[in-house]
């Protein structure tokens, strides 16, 4: 079935302090893939100098909504997914990364793998419910098939915080089974982009980066959004 994003019911938002990073101007190859929405809110690739401001603001998030639901050993884990220097390699390595941000703070972050898998997907919490994360993982994915190519599906793994809004943005479990790696818990989800004659195959086996988080995504959990996978 065709990529479709609908707005998710909105949880009751939570806020962080805000964190702030120094916006470059659209120049580039990044530059056709920068957009600014009605609220001003820039949608655009992350560069090395954004690393530490979106460390810390996955941080942040990570502890708000994801946390509690991981034992130490994810803790440290999605530190190491976050840190400074892995970001920059990812970003060295040709993945996309793609933030929101307005005046300078950071309101969400989106990362897709070049073979299509979900590892961080999320927006602050007094902007989720408004369909930042929705846009956000658009521009990330139009932005993937331009330069990748066309791709069959998105799998995440999705934290029990962001699990319904996945199921609300039209993704389907691969198991309804909690499962856990490096200390993350997480539920297998996928998007289908293309018709398949096949179901998706299960890759939970291998080892992924952290999951996605919340639209945190939630815009309402959208913790696709978030993660080491996601949110």
């Amino acid at each position: 079935m065709p990529l479709s994003l609908a707005t998710p019911h909105p949880l009751p938002p939570r806020t962080r302090q805000p964190v702030t990073v120094r916006s470059e101007g659209a120049t580039g190859r990044g530059a056709a893939f920068w957009t600014v929405t009605r609220e001003g809110i820039h949608l655009r690739p992350m560069t090395a100098r954004d690393a530490g401001a979106v460390r810390d603001f996955l941080q942040a998030q990570y502890d708000a909504f994801n946390a509690v639901d991981n034992t130490a050993l994810g803790h440290a884990t999605f530190r190491a997914f976050i840190a400074v220097a892995a970001l920059r390699a990812r970003l060295d390595a040709g993945q996309v990364i793609h933030l929101a941000e307005r005046r300078g703070q950071v309101l969400g972050v989106c990362e897709i793998q070049s073979d299509g898998y979900l590892t961080l997907m999320y927006v602050r919490g007094d902007f989720q419910g408004r369909g930042l994360g929705r846009r956000l993982l658009q521009t990330a994915l139009t932005r993937l098939i331009a330069t990748r190519g066309a791709l069959g599906c998105i799998r995440v793994r999705a934290m029990p915080y962001a699990r319904r809004f996945y199921e609300q943005m039209g993704f389907r479990h691969l198991g309804e089974v909690l499962r856990e790696d490096r200390g993350i818990r997480y539920y297998p989800f996928v998007l289908d982009l293309e018709p398949a004659a096949a179901p998706a195959p299960d890759h939970e086996a291998e080892s992924r980066g952290p999951t996605a988080g919340p639209d945190h995504g939630r815009e309402s959990p959208r913790n696709a959004e978030q993660a080491p996978s996601t949110r």
